[in-house]
């Protein structure tokens, strides 16, 4: 999992530095982000407490609350 942490860690420091839009980010991982971070949340917040680290993953967090903002459009076929 810490590969899938590190990966979207990476991708919140594109959108956060402005070099991605969450339109494209939509496009490519629609809600894999939800899923994964929702998924770890738990072991990072616990982390975060032990290590007295707020910064663990903290662009994965903001990519994940950014996308959060973004309405879905289910695709209909």
């Amino acid at each position: 999992m810490n590969q899938v942490c590190l990966f979207f860690e990476g991708i919140g420091i594109l959108l956060h530095r402005k070099l991605a839009d969450t339109s494209m980010i939509e496009d490519l991982f629609g809600g894999a982000i939800a899923r994964a971070w929702e998924k770890v949340k738990k072991g990072v917040l616990t982390a975060r407490r032990q290590l007295n680290d707020p910064t663990i993953y903290e662009y994965f967090e903001y990519l994940y609350n950014e996308m959060q903002k973004v309405p879905r459009i289910t695709k209909q076929g």
